[in-house]
């Protein structure tokens, strides 16, 4: 789990740690696992950190933590249909920047 107590992650490590995580998910061997109590409340006390935000399709058939093996607190998924990305009021613009 990855939280607001983590140092931050340049951009070529977190690059590193999607393509690791996805390739432990094409190889059939996930690390993320059960997600503990422990976890939860680091994550409470904390607060996320992502190491990486994703504009993903809102399709159900990719869920974007799992094909990137990650667990609660790496990854600030953003989905929805068409994956467009506009500047009115209330877009998904306004939650990119929540992540940050």
């Amino acid at each position: 789990v990855r939280t607001g107590a983590d140092e931050k992650v340049a951009s070529d490590e977190a690059l590193l740690m999607l393509r690791r995580g996805n390739e432990r998910f094409v190889a059939g061997v996930p690390t993320a696992g059960t997600i503990s109590d422990a976890m939860r409340e680091a994550l409470v006390e904390h607060n996320q950190a992502p190491h990486s935000a994703i504009l993903g399709c809102a399709d159900s058939r990719v869920p974007v933590d799992t094909i990137f093996d990650a667990t609660p607190g790496e990854l600030f998924v953003l989905r929805n249909a068409g994956n467009t990305c506009t500047h009115a009021e209330g877009s998904i613009l306004g939650s990119l920047e929540f992540c940050t």
